[in-house]
């Protein structure tokens, strides 16, 4: 075992009696808006690169009632790891074409502090689609906000959801950012920016312990920091949710990396 002998910033960090540089609290790498921790015991970090399979242990995957065509699976011949989530092609909306994975239970809390969700994410298509991706509060199949199919208005399906939602139902056709506590929805806010069909992009949200979210895209944060993203004391999930919505066809999320981390 270590401990700081020679103290930079009050022991925050310092050197141990070996020369190593030691952090209590661990570490982050990486520039802003994109970074991961190298975590302390004070953290419960997941990092999954796909290089090594769909952990059945860790994801469930569920889809809709067009199971027979939708589908969560590495990428055959996916260089560094890659999952891709394929949708049903009833054409016929959420219920019969989506495919969604979570973990396979609730086990993050905003209020446990530093609690943040990242992803490397593409899709095959941007026409008649839906996305979803961020926390939720269920392991069921649900896509957590939707369109309302009138102008920018949404219809919260989860009590509890935060994430970054694509559907084109919507009169803006961008990323729209999402959330809703306790059936309260946060005001969603216009990213102003469109995903681009086939063309990888980062998405990042880190919650405060108070349950405020802050956006980011591509190491850029977008919008302001949204109050009331969520309750701080609901049970969490991450979430990926793909769907065609009229078209009797597939479209394919994938997803390269995902990180979530939390204060333990």
């Amino acid at each position: 075992m270590s401990r700081t002998l020679t103290s930079i910033h009050g022991r925050k960090v310092g050197l141990d009696h070996d020369g190593n540089l030691l952090c209590p609290q661990g570490f982050k790498i990486g520039g802003h808006g994109k970074q991961n921790i190298l975590a302390s015991v004070n953290d419960v970090v997941i990092f999954d690169d796909f290089t090594d399979g769909f952990g059945t242990g860790r994801w469930l995957a569920t889809e809709g009632t067009d199971a027979a065509t939708s589908s969560a699976a590495i990428l055959a011949g996916g260089i560094g790891g890659v999952l891709r989530l394929t949708t049903g092609d009833a054409g016929t909306g959420y219920a019969a074409d989506a495919e969604q994975i979570t973990q396979n239970d609730l086990y993050w809390q905003a209020s446990n502090g530093r609690l943040v969700f990242e992803a490397r994410v593409k899709l095959s298509q941007i026409t008649e689609a839906y996305a979803f991706l961020g926390f939720t509060d269920t392991t069921a199949l649900e896509a957590p906000i939707i369109s309302a199919a009138s102008a920018n208005t949404l219809t919260t399906n989860a009590s509890n959801a935060v994430g970054f939602m694509f559907d084109t139902r919507m009169a803006t056709d961008n990323w729209w950012l999402t959330g809703v506590a306790a059936d309260a929805d946060a005001t969603a806010q216009d990213s102003g920016g469109a995903p681009v069909a086939d063309t990888y992009e980062t998405f990042r949200i880190e919650l405060t312990m108070g349950g405020v979210a802050v956006f980011y895209r591509n190491g850029l944060q977008v919008g302001a920091s949204m109050s009331g993203a969520l309750t701080a004391a609901a049970d969490l999930t991450p979430v990926f949710t793909v769907s065609k919505i009229s078209t009797a066809a597939n479209m394919t999320m994938d997803v390269d990396y995902i990180h979530v981390a939390m204060a333990r």
